[in-house]
């Protein structure tokens, strides 16, 4: 089958409760509960990661792709969805290069501070464990988890949740 071009596969998408997503802890933890009860987690190539829709004060979130045929699929999970206006895909450069399926309202260009950038996703912080590290947080000493490096963030398209 030579001169043929292969066509790539749809990728393996799969909607799944939200306590099964590896961020789940993260909102928890940071989240509003009612939201969070109407989160989804999507599995995307064996790793469920939490898509948390927009309400009350949370405008706006998103869901990182390292593709455009992922987040092509993503964003056709979850457009229907109440709670997840406008998906759209958008191209970060920031912190590397790569889509994301963003929904609700557009996030601003530059953040004044941290605070309004948790304030835009409807999040908090943590109150801190006794050992002084936020709940799902782990000492540099010991094993990370896969939730420490997830391809969603509240920072432009950085490691934590949307």
């Amino acid at each position: 089958m030579s001169g043929l071009t292969r066509l790539a596969q749809q990728p393996d998408i799969v909607v799944m409760p939200p306590a099964e997503a590896y961020d789940f802890d993260y909102f928890r933890a940071r989240v509003d509960a009612r939201l969070l009860s109407r989160s989804i987690a999507v599995r995307v190539f064996r790793m469920p990661l939490l898509a948390v829709p927009v309400g009350g004060v949370r405008r706006g979130g998103w869901f990182g792709a390292d593709s455009l045929a992922v987040a092509l699929a993503v964003r056709d999970v979850l457009a229907p969805l109440n709670g997840f206006p406008r998906a759209r895909i958008v191209w970060r450069c920031a912190p590397r290069s790569s889509y994301a399926v963003e929904w609700g309202d557009p996030p601003p260009a530059t953040w004044l501070d941290d605070d309004e950038r948790l304030a835009f996703y409807g999040l908090t912080r943590p109150t801190t464990t006794a050992t002084g590290l936020e709940p799902g947080r782990h000492d540099r000493a010991r094993a990370s988890s896969p939730a420490d490096f997830t391809s969603s963030s509240t920072a432009p398209y950085g490691r934590n949740p949307r």
